[in-house]
């Protein structure tokens, strides 16, 4: 199937996403470590290293960053978004 224009257009606002830092998405948005690690796929243990303090702390691979991003985005621009 073709992408049409808008749809293009779209993939490319995707693309050209900044990766965004879980502290920089928390700061944006209250959301749970649960609905973190819902929206990355992963544990609720691996999002809660990502906010701990000291040796334990961990950081985020970039592809985490970029579900954060997008999600960003969506809740950005849930106005704008078509809904069937």
């Amino acid at each position: 199937m073709r992408l049409t224009e808008i749809q293009r257009q779209l993939l490319q606002q995707f693309l050209d996403l900044p990766v965004l830092s879980p502290d920089d998405f928390l700061a944006r948005w209250t959301l749970t470590y649960l609905e973190i690690s819902q929206i990355c796929c992963c544990s609720v243990s691996t999002v809660e290293h990502w906010f701990s303090e000291g040796a334990g702390r961990r950081s985020p691979a970039e592809s985490y960053q970029k579900l954060l991003a997008l999600t960003d985005f969506l809740l950005t621009h849930d106005d704008s978004l078509y809904w069937p």
